[in-house]
């Protein structure tokens, strides 16, 4: 009923969980429209927790060979633990565990009905009756097992639970693994209500982040973002009293993944191996990543990408996101020029003419880093947004003096972790999209973000409905706005593997409104246009040039 706060339950082992179990559960207490009322305990009373009480315990159910894959994977998790994320403020903590008792004391002991193969979980129908009589509205999976059977339909709405995989290509586990061994560029997430089918519950939500290069850090990195989606889900099912509508059902075509066998094990250790080696390789050597700009005349969708003229960037500098703006017949760009020695980058104005490119000097330099000077005009006058996270701002600039004087004009957001802000009217409103880090955890390449006022010099910005937009590391980020025949396109960043930038695509939006979008695939830009390229990913246009950006790993003295 409206005005009646959410009661949530939370599926656990026992009453100690992990810190992420653990953040849930006090989130789940402060918020003012929801509760967790209760923790459904369903785990044994006494569970075994030492590792070698564990691999006992898989020895006398599972045999040797698997008792003996269990203690494998289980050094190497303390190894990273050790090398990697001990090293780590955020993720140290990462495999600990905490009191759940102290935040969520009404708690209701429940008995699994365990399957030969120990992971299939039942309840009997005296225990689902005594969790349907709490009067829950949903149920929150945070423990082990398999859920069938009546439990699955003991809250109003049921069981919601995380998948830490994307369900399309991975089912299984264990969490955030295969994704690093096998080197995929993104590590997916769902939030789905279970039904019986493994893994293949009623999706109500999917997002999807970078692969890190080593698997606790990929978990750490994956476990701590979906958290922040979990809250956002119940946060909305609050609000609207429902689930959201699910995604549509897909077959499954790939394997049933599991824990890695003996020699997948070790030859994950020397994968790792060869990635730490490699790191440091780089390190000693002074090879770092290096952005450079090329630029060509014509319409950017007839542009062909390897005719392109690179331009030569001073020694110790890099340019980046390049942005175009014509003015009495000539043609501008402003890019982010990060110097090395400074480890701090600032805006830097060139101009593009027939015979090559003119650097004509600092635009606009403050005692934190800048990127991205996206360009817009307003009321007659020309405006920059650049990146300013480090300023935990959005800033919006006005120019003076074109084309290297400016001044602040406005803070459109404050207080927020938001990168590569892009600004344009629409439908009788401004409108911006902009990269978030809600996680906390310094990941800005992973949502969009929309947001609406009445003039870009607003300072109270109104959120979209329907954001994070876009939850996905392939196609999230911006690299740069691109208007056509009243056309908006939005040119989105691709990430791999531990790397940023490794291409682009554009997205056609095909609807925006105050409660509405869509975006429509357009086509896709790979760094493949000049020779020794890892990267590109930031395109701008005038209609008579075009300018992209691509990047090098290469010695800086």
């Amino acid at each position: 009923m409206a005005g009646e706060k959410l009661r949530v339950g939370l599926l656990v082992d026992s009453e100690r969980a992990s810190k992420y179990v653990y953040d849930l559960a006090r989130w789940g207490q402060e918020h003012p429209d929801l509760e967790v009322s209760h923790l459904i305990v369903h785990g044994p009373e006494a569970p075994e927790t030492s590792p070698l009480g564990k691999a006992a315990r898989m020895l006398r159910t599972r045999g040797a060979i698997l008792a003996l894959e269990r203690v494998a994977f289980a050094l190497l998790s303390r190894f990273e633990t050790a090398l990697i994320l001990g090293r780590s403020a955020i993720h140290r903590d990462h495999f600990a565990s905490f009191p759940l008792d102290d935040v969520v004391p009404a708690q209701v002991r429940i008995v699994p009905l365990v399957s030969k193969s120990g992971f299939v979980h039942r309840f009997s129908d005296e225990d689902v009756a005594r969790v349907a009589n709490l009067g829950l509205d949903v149920l929150v999976r945070c423990g082990s097992g398999i859920l069938r059977g009546g439990i699955l339909e003991a809250a109003r709405l049921g069981v919601v639970s995380f998948h830490h995989g994307d369900n399309r290509i991975n089912r299984g586990g264990p969490a955030a693994f295969w994704e690093t061994y096998y080197r995929w560029p993104k590590t997916g997430f769902v939030i789905q209500r279970l039904t019986e089918e493994l893994d293949g519950g009623a999706v109500l939500l999917r997002g999807g982040y970078m692969t890190r290069y080593c698997f606790s850090l990929n978990q750490a990195d994956l476990y701590t973002k979906s958290n922040v989606h979990m809250k956002g889900l119940l946060k909305r099912v609050a609000t609207t009293r429902s689930l959201p509508d699910p995604e549509p059902f897909f077959p499954y075509s790939a394997p049933l993944y599991r824990l890695p066998r003996l020699h997948q094990t070790l030859a994950y250790a020397l994968k790792l191996g060869a990635r730490l080696a490699g790191r440091a390789a780089n390190r000693i050597l002074r090879r770092r990543d290096r952005w450079g700009v090329s630029f060509s005349h014509g319409n950017w969708r007839k542009s062909v990408l390897w005719r392109s003229r690179e331009v030569a960037v001073p020694a110790g500098r890099f340019w980046a996101d390049p942005f175009l703006v014509e003015r009495a017949g000539r043609t501008y760009c402003f890019v982010e020029d990060f110097a090395y020695e400074a480890a701090r980058g600032h805006i830097t104005a060139l101009e593009i003419t027939s015979d090559g490119v003119a650097e004509l000097g600092s635009a606009l330099v403050e005692p934190f880093h800048l990127s991205f000077p996206f360009l817009f005009e307003f009321d007659g006058e020309l405006y920059m947004c650049p990146e300013t996270f480090q300023a935990h701002q959005v800033r919006i600039y006005r120019c003076v003096d074109f084309p290297l004087r400016w001044e602040l004009a406005s803070i459109a957001l404050d207080d927020v972790s938001a990168v590569d802000s892009m600004l344009f009217p629409h439908g009788g409103k401004w409108w911006m999209l902009s990269n978030i880090d809600s996680s906390g955890i310094g990941d800005h390449d992973s949502e969009l973000h929309l947001f609406s006022a009445e003039s870009p010099l607003a300072t109270n910005w109104t959120p979209h409905p329907r954001n994070p937009l876009v939850i996905d590391s392939e196609r999230a980020r911006n690299g740069g706005l691109l208007v056509e025949g009243g056309m908006l396109y939005r040119v989105a960043q691709r990430q791999g593997f531990e790397q940023y930038g490794v291409g682009m695509s554009v997205w056609q939006i095909a609807e925006l409104t105050p409660t509405s979008y869509r975006e429509r695939f357009a086509g896709e830009i790979s760094p493949a246009f000049h020779k020794g390229l890892l990267g590109a990913h930031h395109l701008s246009a005038t209609g008579k040039v075009t300018a992209v950006d691509h990047l090098r790993r290469s010695f800086v003295p």
